[in-house]
């Protein structure tokens, strides 16, 4: 045996050291963010440093350390390439009016009856190209004013927004949040949308359901719909050429999406095709569009909700979200490749025996870090990386536990006064999240369809795991050389 491994196994990382390091970062994530209004970065920073000296004073090395951080990082570096990618595709896709289009068309089907399902269902469409939060802070503003202007109660209005914006966040390969998510559990970010899909369009379904319901309840006779929406349609056709053919790269990436290209060809594919379009359709320069690709779009049509809904896009804007996930993804590395994690987690998981209550446990844990870790960031990142490992030793496909972390940990972040989402969201629409959580259905519902979906489907995750172990073993007993048919018969 090697001076190394008596070294290692004279380590002994218990409980009690895992707790240290995540109280300590709970508290600090709560005092800088919640108190001070600050960003995440700087805490995430202190709490990677408190990890780190929990793990020496446990008896690991600098170097040892600093390899556990370097191995999170390196997790993370297709979904940082992702992430510039995104940036230079909204930007391009804003200036060959593909998005533009699509909330277009979007304002199209907006009727007073059905105003709330078709509120979440455009939000759904605009958050699936430019995210959650441009989606709440630009049409979930004007869909606000609209459905005020109805008769209908702030806080439902708002909860349509939501369920919409987190909806498109949680099916879309171009979001933080299923990038994230794909770095985490080390897998193709189309095969994690792929798995979220089925239950996501359920959750739709019943939460169209229910806001379709409450909206014939809720509006009133005779109320119109006002200007909102015309003034939005004209401001936008004003400044774009709005065409289906401005559609052509959407759809081009639809197609690599279902042909299982790589996500970093297809979006690759998507900004091209949104360059040969911005071109002739747009009159774009291509100097602008190459500047564009950087630091992003800006509208100047003089309409303040149309410039601040389409200024956006470019790799630029992505670095405040790279920052996060980098370190998030080092202080996920400290604490896996330290023990603390497996120490946090042991406890938890001894007992369980079937995909069921794993899946249930891996979502609650999800929505008590957007809690006591109030950052949608961490509510990914910190269970993903605790539960990916008992998932691998139960022979569970990864890409389940991604279901869990966007379908409880994504989704209920908006739904927290002080989490970063639940304090953007709030300051943006005016409304408490504590009235509006109880009407975005969807982040409701997706959650009970998340939980229960692991029950259901828990006898086929079994027989899946027992198969990939078969497999495994038959693999590892193979002869390596050539063996005569008498052989291979015996």
């Amino acid at each position: 045996m090697s001076a190394k491994e008596v070294k290692i196994k004279t380590k002994e990382t218990k409980t009690i050291h895992a707790l240290i390091s995540v109280v300590i970062m709970a508290a600090l994530m709560f005092i800088c963010i919640v108190a001070f209004g600050a960003d995440p970065q700087v805490p995430l920073v202190l709490g990677c440093l408190v990890a780190g000296i929990v793990a020496a004073v446990i008896g690991y090395s600098w170097d040892e350390i600093l390899e556990g951080m370097i191995d999170g990082i390196t997790q993370s570096l297709e979904a940082v390439l992702i992430l510039l990618l995104i940036g230079v595709l909204v930007g391009i896709w804003i200036a060959s009016g593909t998005v533009p289009t699509m909330i277009y068309y979007g304002l199209t089907i907006i009727n007073v009856q059905f105003f709330l399902p078709a509120s979440m269902a455009i939000c759904a469409l605009v958050a699936f190209a430019i995210g959650s939060w441009g989606t709440v802070g630009t049409i979930g503003i004007a869909l606000m004013g609209i459905g005020i202007a109805l008769g209908l109660p702030a806080p439902l209005v708002a909860g349509s927004v939501i369920s919409g914006a987190y909806l498109g966040e949680i099916i879309s390969p171009l979001s933080d949040a299923t990038n994230l998510t794909a770095a985490v559990v080390g897998r193709n970010v189309f095969d994690v949308v792929k798995r979220m899909i089925p239950l996501a369009a359920i959750a739709f379904v019943i939460s169209e359901v229910m806001y379709l319901v409450v909206g014939l309840m809720s509006v009133g006779a005779g109320v119109d719909m006002g200007n909102g929406a015309a003034e939005l349609m004209e401001g936008i056709s004003s400044a774009f050429n709005v065409s289906p053919i401005a559609l052509i790269p959407m759809v081009v990436m639809v197609v690599c999406i279902v042909m299982k290209v790589p996500a970093i060809v297809s979006m690759l594919i998507g900004a091209l095709c949104g360059v040969l379009v911005a071109l002739p359709l747009q009159g774009a320069a291509l100097a602008d569009l190459i500047e564009i690709s950087y630091y992003g779009f800006v509208s100047e049509t003089g309409l303040a909700t149309i410039d601040t809904l389409l200024t956006a896009g470019g790799m630029g804007s992505m670095l405040y979200t790279i920052s996060i996930v980098i370190i998030a993804m080092a202080f996920g590395g400290i604490m896996k490749s330290t023990g603390q994690m497996d120490a946090l987690i042991r406890p938890l998981v001894s007992k369980i025996r079937s995909f069921g209550p794993m899946n249930a446990l891996a979502s609650v844990f999800c929505i008590v870090s957007n809690v006591v870790l109030p950052d949608q960031y961490l509510g990914i990142s910190v269970p993903g990386q605790m539960f990916s490992g008992e998932y691998d030793k139960r022979g569970i496909d990864r890409t389940r536990l991604s279901n869990a972390l966007l379908g409880s940990g994504a989704v209920t972040s908006p739904l927290i006064p002080w989490n970063t989402c639940g304090i953007y969201c709030m300051s943006i629409l005016g409304v408490s999240a504590l009235a509006y959580a109880p009407f975005a259905f969807f982040d409701i519902v997706v959650v009970v369809v998340t939980i229960a979906a692991g029950f259901f489907v828990s006898g086929k995750v079994r027989r899946e795991a027992e198969a990939a172990h078969a497999s495994s073993q038959s693999s590892t007993n193979e002869v390596p050389v050539q063996a005569e048919p008498e052989q291979l018969q015996a």
